[in-house]
């Protein structure tokens, strides 16, 4: 009868192993994306870094952005691009990361929920750091947004592995291209259609095909953002790059 008993147990902890092995995913222990399977969705946060951030404008994004993290399904990637200088390379993700799930779906007995919820923890405050972090660099003279999304774009968005996926960009500036020589929107906004014809949108242009926007508009009072021209002037440049602007939320508080 103990034998039986005995040989029961073993059964039962074996059958419980295998269900374990079997849910358990690999991952990176730096980036937290999965090693042995795909990701799930991908986000990329464009930060418009050429002004400075008023301290009602920062705690806007944060509560935002949040909302995105909160949303972001288990082994989705997130990635945070910066609009700063112009350089001639193509920039490249200052963050790079996974969410490795909060444990809330893992079973007790044969996973350890547990060990998710601490790693879920050290994504959040990773990425809460490093956005604190890039929201107070100072302000820069130019503001290259398109040479920025052009950069998400091949940096990203393009990658053959993400093909499949479900992209979302997620752009917080005042929506301003400052690029002297180029194009600056601060002497006025001029039709997409008329700037489309230059030679300076062959240069900017980008594949966004099937990436969903959001555009968290920082508002500046003394800015020349006149509106609808300025959002007209966006909607028409990401449709002609392939993507759908989803949402536009504004955001108020400029100093």
């Amino acid at each position: 009868m103990l034998a039986v008993i005995l040989i029961g147990l073993l059964f039962v902890g074996l059958v419980l192993y295998v269900k374990g092995q079997a849910g358990l995913v690999h991952t990176d222990q730096t980036t937290l994306c999965p090693t042995d399977r795909p990701l799930s969705e991908v986000i990329v946060v464009l930060l418009d870094m050429s002004d400075d951030f008023s301290e009602p404008q920062r705690l806007k994004i944060q509560n935002e952005l949040e909302r995105f993290m909160i949303q972001l399904p288990r082994f989705g990637l997130i990635e945070v691009y910066t609009v700063d200088r112009l350089e001639q390379q193509v920039i490249t993700p200052v963050v790079h990361l996974c969410n490795p799930g909060t444990g809330d779906d893992l079973s007790r007995v044969y996973q350890n929920p547990d060990l998710a919820r601490r790693k879920w923890g050290g994504f959040l405050r990773h990425l809460d750091a490093e956005l604190e972090r890039l929201m107070s660099s100072p302000e820069t003279p130019t503001s290259a947004i398109f040479e920025a999304v052009q950069a998400t774009a091949l940096r990203t968005f393009n990658r053959p592995v993400y093909e499949s996926l479900p992209k979302r960009l997620v752009i917080v500036s005042d929506l301003l291209q400052n690029v002297p020589g180029k194009l600056s929107q601060y002497q006025g906004i001029q039709p997409f259609q008329e700037f489309k014809r230059s030679p300076y949108y062959s240069e900017v242009r980008s594949d966004l095909t099937g990436v969903a926007v959001t555009l968290l508009y920082l508002v500046r009072p003394r800015a020349p953002q006149k509106w609808p021209d300025h959002y007209r002037f966006w909607e028409e440049y990401f449709l002609d790059e392939g993507a759908t602007v989803e949402r536009i939320i504004p955001v108020y508080g400029d100093q």
